[in-house]
């Protein structure tokens, strides 16, 4: 969800004072390599410093999706709700191509882009400019808007050296400590809050999830312990093609105090419907139950396992028999996602598997790295191309494919749902929970019982945070509620 990225190198930010500065009536700009194609591609040196040449261009390659005109033109609407636009001077931290600028008016604009490519035909008013610098490095603290649309790259493909510099950045201005957990764009909104004055105002395009999501929490308490008012508007799903979250415009205004609430709006058939709650109802959010001080014996919920690359690590029943890999021994069982399986299947058994997975051609075998790998399996793992396992989570490890076995779960769980309930089966087969299916833990029957009422309950999806696609998505945290609620009920508690 981003139009571009910036580039800084490790230590101090540097003064962007001899950067390159385009405006409307630049005569030359110098020719370089597109970012966005790893062959073409030229790095400087401090952009290499954040990284492996791999994972700085994996890095760059997630960053390139344009903000739709519509949005630009809504983004400026919304500031220009709140503040006299001549008067502003405006910063954009990624500016990209130059159309928050093209589109708004403002006092001054400054853009910051390292992909000169990107700008390069940009056709920009006299009182605007974009910066061939790190956003980073921008040492101003007195803007009166920031606006745009930052970078949406998940935690996995931040390089080393970017989220480094990038959290030292964050620490210096606003005594946060990133999370690991943070996707680039908190990154960025951290650095837009504290680049505007104290009575500037903040409208970007950021992922919803901000507003309720533990990997969020961070940025949530910065904005209220400082009691800035805060819109957020939803966006509808088409906004963004092939992007899985569902995005938003966000306008943080610091002149307006929230006194504890802040205000939700759902686009609907192009105008703004307010809700109470960031679910889209009047029901409050599920709340979300930490599994770190929990009691022995209590049942918890864990993520599937993320191998790095479910193309090459995650086989399908034909690429396991045409390799000769051998079931139990070099490959075992695993579930990678509950779409196929009918919403009254409560178990997982072999026959189950072998119609909807195996036979169905799906990826349902992952290889065992808890044990030095057969002949069989080592021969598979070097005949797989590099292009394949270009992660940072893969490049990161001293063998690309070595990563820790995950244990067998008791059920299996649906992380995401539509209209229908979370789908939720026992796990006979012993298989391992891969990607969006998450796996359950020290549970027995009577608790599975208990938890498929819970999930089965109408009022349950209005307590979820809409998710991408019409769908809901329920965070380990929020099964973990039901989990502990469903083992209340399985043991008479009230």
């Amino acid at each position: 969800m981003s139009e571009t990225i910036q580039a800084f190198g490790e230590g101090e930010p540097t003064d962007v004072a001899n950067s390159t500065i385009v405006k409307k009536d630049d005569a030359m700009l110098t020719a370089q390599a597109p970012i966005g194609s790893r062959s073409s591609r030229v790095l400087t040196p401090a952009i290499e410093s954040w990284g492996s040449s791999d994972q700085v261009s994996l890095y760059l390659d997630r960053c390139q999706v344009d903000t739709p005109q519509s949005l630009v033109d809504k983004t400026w609407h919304q500031v220009g709700l709140r503040r006299d636009l001549g008067c502003l001077d405006v910063v954009d931290f990624g500016a990209g191509d130059g159309r928050f600028a093209s589109t708004g008016a403002y006092r001054s604009y400054l853009g910051f882009e390292v992909d000169r490519a990107k700008y390069r035909s940009a056709n920009l008013p006299s009182n605007a400019s974009i910066k061939n610098a790190c956003a980073f490095s921008s040492r101003r603290r007195d803007f009166g808007a920031c606006i745009g649309n930052p970078p949406y790259v998940r935690n996995q493909d931040l390089p080393p050296g970017w989220r480094h510099t990038a959290a030292k950045v964050v620490k210096q201005r606003t005594g946060v400590t990133m999370s690991g957990l943070a996707n680039a764009w908190q990154y960025f909104t951290f650095l837009a809050l504290s680049s505007t004055a104290p009575d500037g105002l903040c409208a970007l395009v950021i992922p919803y999830e901000w507003v309720s999501r533990p990997s969020s929490e961070p940025l949530r308490r910065y904005v209220r312990e400082n009691d800035w008012g805060v819109s957020v508007y939803r966006l509808g799903d088409a906004v963004f093609d092939g992007v899985q979250t569902t995005a938003s415009l966000t306008v943080i205004d610091k002149r307006e105090q929230a006194r504890g609430s802040w205000r939700h709006f759902v686009d609907f058939e192009g105008s703004w419907h307010g809700r109470s709650t960031p679910t889209g109802s009047d029901a409050g959010v599920l709340a979300y139950t930490s599994v770190r001080n929990r009691s022995a014996g209590q049942p918890f919920a864990k993520r599937g396992l993320s191998p790095g690359t479910q193309k090459a690590l995650v086989l399908t029943e034909s690429e396991r028999a045409r390799h000769g890999l051998r079931k139990g021994t070099d490959v075992v069982p695993c579930v990678t996602s509950l779409r196929g399986l009918s919403s009254g299947t409560r178990v997982l058994s072999s026959s189950v598997f072998k119609r909807h997975y195996e036979q169905a051609g799906r990826r349902c075998w992952l290889p065992k790295t808890d044990r030095p790998p057969s002949k069989r399996l080592i021969a598979y793992l070097n005949s797989v191309p590099a292009e394949m396992y270009q992660t940072n989570t893969c490049l990161a490890r001293d063998k690309w494919w070595r990563f820790t076995m995950p244990f067998v779960p008791v059920a299996l769980i649906a992380s995401s749902f539509k209209k229908d309930a979370p789908k939720c089966v026992d796990n006979l087969i012993q298989a391992r929970a891969v990607g969006s299916v998450c796996g359950i833990y020290e549970t027995d029957d009577q608790d599975l019982v208990a938890l498929r009422s819970l999930l089965s309950d109408p009022g349950l999806p209005e307590r979820i945070v809409p998710h991408a696609n019409e769908m809901r998505k329920l965070e380990i945290g929020q099964i973990n509620t039901l989990l502990l609620s469903a083992r209340e009920v399985s043991s008479g508690v009230t």
